[in-house]
């Protein structure tokens, strides 16, 4: 987009607007979409877990797989055909589908037919992340699915994202935009125009027009943002809320919900995972964008800590223009990183060294001949009041090594650690 006004010209509807009916009209019996580049998945299990506390039969088709009730099924377009069918049956109340690119773009939406969706984001607003082949396919995916939004439906979207507010603009549907603050432009436009929205004020989410808003839940008591820290996980968190109200959720089920919420590592796995291991934290994540690395390292910034301990590959799904950016980002964290070098790309390992040597104060970099060895290290030295970072290309295999209870292999095991570790 342009320039700054162009970011508020989000027309609300003159004949309807959310915040008059909201809190009783309940958009159960239908099935929820949930997009975008990053956070569809937390927003669909944050929304699954409110369904859940509230007692709502309930399918989810998400990048894991199809679930019924929390029941993972065995296949996945067969179980969702079911879950579509008891929804018009009756027999289920709720479906959520969370849309991966690749497949919107190619096989399409039926167009008119979702009464809810949620935008989550395309870059936040990183002008090299818009113009990847990667974005212009998740653009094009938003895209398939604003224009599946029914015309008497309801869009969520991140006003914090300017290119998800674009891509908003174009469908004349009721919108409830939320934003990590109350002065961004397009939230401030929307609301002023009478429009709903969710935003942080004080720590707290809150949810309403201008005229009346109400505190839902503390952002900090969500454990999945780390006290706070971690931002996006405050923007899914306020996704989630838009949806749960428009699905008709009361606040006292959203916030029990959310109160106990992390992403599973079975569900998602690499999706910011908290682990807790002898008074330390060891968050897992596997970033294919700077971005989102970015924002996680800011995070961590401002959580207290003693220490940061990284573990980390040379990003092979990374752009190669981007590795010294990467190894930047983890010099300024790390007092310790832990290169996983095995079978590394020589020119991705160069360009992650350099990055880490450019920090302004670098961290002490140990090479490691496999990303399990490289784990088994974190857990030998980390200690209380520390945060490790592993940000692995194979979360599944790190997780099973870290979850549910972290276990050293017996070859890395130093003796003063083996009662800890069993």
């Amino acid at each position: 987009m342009d320039n700054a006004s162009s970011l508020t010209d989000l027309p609300a509807r003159a004949d309807r607007h959310i915040g008059d009916t909201f809190p009783n009209r309940p958009l159960r019996g239908l099935v929820a979409a949930v997009a975008g580049s990053r956070g569809k998945s937390t927003v669909v299990w944050m929304l699954d877990a409110i369904a859940q506390a509230a007692g709502t039969t309930r399918g989810c088709w998400a990048s894991s797989g199809v679930y019924a009730n929390g029941e993972r099924q065995a296949g996945e377009l067969g179980p969702w055909l079911r879950v579509v069918q008891g929804i018009r049956s009756g027999d289920l109340e709720l479906g959520i589908q969370e849309l991966d690119a690749p497949t919107t773009v190619a096989a399409g939406l039926p167009p008119r037919s979702y009464p809810l969706a949620v935008l989550t984001t395309l870059c936040a607003n990183n002008e090299a992340c818009l113009v990847t082949p990667e974005t212009q396919l998740e653009r094009r995916a938003l895209g398939v699915v604003t224009q599946a939004v029914a015309d008497d439906g309801v869009i969520v979207a991140s006003a914090d994202d300017f290119a998800v507010v674009e891509l908003v603009r174009h469908r004349d549907v009721e919108c409830m935009l939320y934003a990590l603050s109350r002065d961004n432009p397009a939230l401030q436009r929307h609301l002023d125009a009478g429009g709903a929205g969710a935003w942080l004020e004080d720590g707290h989410i809150r949810l309403g027009t201008n005229a009346h808003f109400d505190d839902v839940l503390n952002a900090h008591a969500i454990p999945a943002t780390l006290e706070g820290k971690l931002i996006f996980q405050i923007q899914n968190a306020l996704a989630a809320t838009c949806a749960a109200t428009l699905l008709g959720f009361d606040y006292s089920m959203i916030s029990e919900a959310l109160a106990t919420f992390a992403p599973d590592p079975d569900r998602q796995p690499g999706a910011c995972n908290i682990v807790h291991y002898g008074g330390a934290t060891i968050l897992v994540d596997a970033p294919t964008q700077i971005w989102p690395l970015r924002m996680l390292a800011r995070g961590i910034r401002h959580q207290p800590r003693r220490r940061t301990i990284v573990v980390s590959s040379t990003f092979p799904h990374l752009r190669l223009e981007d590795i010294a950016d990467a190894g930047r980002v983890l010099g300024n964290l790390g007092a310790l990183v832990l290169i996983d070098i095995h079978g590394a790309d020589a020119a991705r390992l160069d360009a992650l060294k350099e990055g880490i040597a450019s920090a302004a104060t670098p961290a002490v970099v140990l090479p490691m001949s496999g990303e399990l060895q490289a784990i088994d290290h974190l857990l030998n030295v980390i200690g209380s009041g520390d945060v490790g970072l592993i940000l692995v290309s194979d979360p599944e295999s790190a997780l099973g090594h870290l979850w549910p209870a972290p276990a050293i292999s017996v070859s890395s095991r130093r003796p003063t650690q083996e009662k800890r570790a069993s």
